[in-house]
C-alpha cells in the first residue's frame, strides 16, 4: 500500500469521525430542546387543569362572571407546542399509537361514535379537543422519560401550587376564602374549594414517601417536606369530605402497596391484592354504613359526600333511554343540559358521579370498557415486578391515583375523561415502565 493510499484512508476516517461527531452533537441539542418543550408542555397542561387564577369570587355563582380567555389561551397554547414536538420526533410520536391498548382504542372509538348523535355537537367537539389536548401533554412526558421523573415533574408542580395558595390565601382572603353557604371555605387559587381539596390530596400523595425519614435534609428535600403539610392544611381548611377521604385511603394504599413490592412472586402479589380488595370491601361498607354518616354529618352533608343524590333518580332512567352512545361526548358536563332534564327547585350545575356521567355522555358499553382498562392496568401494575426504588415508588403511585380517582368518582363528577384538575394526572399514571434492574436506570437527584 502506497503512502498516498493511506493518507487518503486516513482522511477518509477523519471525515467520518467529524460526520459521527457532528450528528452526536445535533442529537445531543436535539434532546435537550425535546426535554425543554415536553416540560414546558407538562406544567402548562397541569395549570390549565387546574384552573388555577387570580381574582375568582368568593361567592359560588353569585352571578359574577368569569372571564375565560386566559383559560383558552393556555389550552389553545399547546396545539402548536405538541406541532413542534411532533416535527422533533414524528417517528416516536406515531409509534405511540401502535402500542395502544386495544379497550383505550375502543373507548377513543365511542367518544368519536357519540359525536354523531350528541344533543350538542359544539360542545362535544370542544370537550374532546380539550380531553385530547389535555391527555396527550402527560402521556407524551411519561412515554418518553418514564415514571420516575414524571413524578418528578409533578412534585415540582404541586410544590409550588402549594406555596401559591397558602399565600394566595394570605395576601387576598376576599378571594381565596368562600362566602354564602360555604362560608370559611378556602379555595385559593382554584374556582370552588372542592376543586383546591382535590389536587392538595393528589398532590399530598405525590410528595409523600413512605422512605422520607430517611433522607438527606437537602433544600430540595425541605421544600418538599414543607409543601407536604401545606397540601395536608390546605385539604383540611378547603373542607372537603371527599379530599379527607382520598388522603387517608391513598396513605393506606402505598403503605399496603410498599409492603406487597417485597414479595417477588408477581401472582402470589397478584391473589393477595384480590384477597385484601375482597375483605376491604365488605369492611368498608360496613365502615360507609355505620361511620361514614356521622363523618359526613360533621361536614354537613349526606352519606355520598356530595348532597346531591337526589338527582340521580332523575337521572338514571335517562341512561336507559340512549344507552349505547348516550347523549354525546360531554353534554352532561353542561349546566344548561343538566337543568333540561332535572328538576329540584335550585339550580343543579353537577351530576355528583362521575359514572352517571360517562354512561349519559358516551353509553353503557364505553363506560364499562373504560372501568375494565382501568382495573385491568392496576392489575397490571401490581404484578409487575420492579427493582429500583425510584420505579418501585413512582409505580405504587400510579395504583394510588388510579384508584382513588376511580373511588372519588363515585361522589364527583368530571374525575375521567374531562378536562378537569386531576385528569392529566390520570392520564400520566396509566402507562407502565418496563421492569429494569437498578443498573439501567439513572436517577437524578429528587
Amino acid at each position: 500500500m502506497t503512502a498516498g493510499s493511506q493518507d487518503y484512508g486516513a482522511q477518509v476516517d477523519i471525515r467520518r469521525a467529524r460526520a459521527q461527531g457532528a450528528h452526536a452533537h445535533y442529537r445531543g441539542r436535539t434532546e435537550v430542546y425535546v426535554r425543554r418543550l415536553l416540560t414546558v408542555i407538562l406544567y402548562l397542561a397541569l395549570w390549565r387543569a387546574t384552573g388555577m387564577w387570580y381574582g375568582y369570587p368568593s361567592r359560588f355563582l353569585e352571578g359574577v362572571s368569569v372571564d375565560p380567555t386566559a383559560q383558552k389561551v393556555m389550552l389553545y397554547s399547546l396545539i402548536p407546542l405538541l406541532g413542534l414536538y411532533v416535527l422533533f420526533e414524528p417517528r416516536r410520536f406515531f409509534g405511540y399509537f401502535t402500542r395502544m391498548p386495544l379497550m383505550a382504542a375502543g373507548v377513543i372509538a365511542a367518544c368519536l361514535a357519540s359525536l354523531v348523535v350528541s344533543i350538542d355537537l359544539g360542545a362535544s367537539l370542544r370537550g374532546i379537543m380539550a380531553v385530547a389536548i389535555l391527555t396527550a401533554a402527560p402521556l407524551l412526558y411519561r412515554l418518553r422519560y418514564g415514571g420516575a421523573e414524571t413524578f418528578r415533574a409533578l412534585a415540582n408542580f404541586a410544590i409550588v401550587s402549594a406555596f401559591a395558595n397558602i399565600l394566595y390565601t394570605v395576601a387576598f382572603p376576599q378571594f381565596a376564602v368562600m362566602g354564602g353557604s360555604y362560608a370559611g371555605d378556602v379555595k385559593g387559587l382554584f374556582y370552588h374549594k372542592n376543586g383546591l381539596g382535590q389536587f392538595s390530596a393528589v398532590g399530598f400523595l405525590i410528595l409523600f414517601s413512605g422512605s422520607g425519614l430517611y433522607r438527606k435534609l437537602d433544600k430540595r428535600e425541605i421544600l418538599r417536606k414543607c409543601a407536604l403539610v401545606l397540601s395536608l392544611l390546605l385539604v383540611v381548611i378547603a373542607h372537603s369530605s371527599t379530599a379527607i377521604v382520598m388522603v387517608f385511603t391513598g396513605v393506606a394504599l402505598l403503605f399496603g402497596l410498599r409492603m406487597l413490592q417485597k414479595i417477588g412472586d408477581s401472582l402470589l402479589r397478584s391473589i393477595i391484592v384480590l384477597t385484601l380488595c375482597i375483605v376491604v370491601g365488605v369492611l368498608g361498607s360496613y365502615v360507609y354504613l355505620t361511620v361514614a354518616e356521622a363523618i359526613a354529618s360533621a361536614f354537613g352533608k349526606d352519606l355520598t359526600f356530595s348532597g346531591r343524590s337526589d338527582i340521580w333518580n332523575q337521572l338514571i332512567p335517562l341512561i336507559y333511554d340512549r344507552p349505547l352512545l348516550g347523549y354525546g361526548f360531554a353534554t352532561f358536563r353542561q349546566s344548561y343540559i343538566i337543568d333540561q332534564y332535572v328538576h329540584l327547585g335550585h339550580g343543579v350545575l353537577s351530576i355528583h358521579n362521575t359514572y352517571i356521567e360517562l354512561c349519559l355522555n358516551i353509553g353503557v358499553p364505553a363506560t364499562i370498557t373504560w372501568c375494565v382498562y382501568l382495573i385491568g392496568t392496576v392489575f397490571q401494575k401490581i404484578g409487575m415486578v420492579q427493582r429500583e426504588p425510584l420505579l418501585q415508588e413512582a409505580q405504587a403511585k400510579d395504583i394510588v391515583i388510579i384508584l382513588l380517582i376511580m373511588i372519588g368518582s363515585m361522589t364527583e363528577a368530571g374525575l375521567m375523561l374531562a378536562p378537569v384538575i386531576l385528569w392529566p394526572f390520570l392520564a400520566a399514571a396509566l402507562p407502565s415502565d418496563r421492569p429494569r434492574t437498578p443498573s439501567v436506570v439513572a436517577a437524578r437527584p429528587r
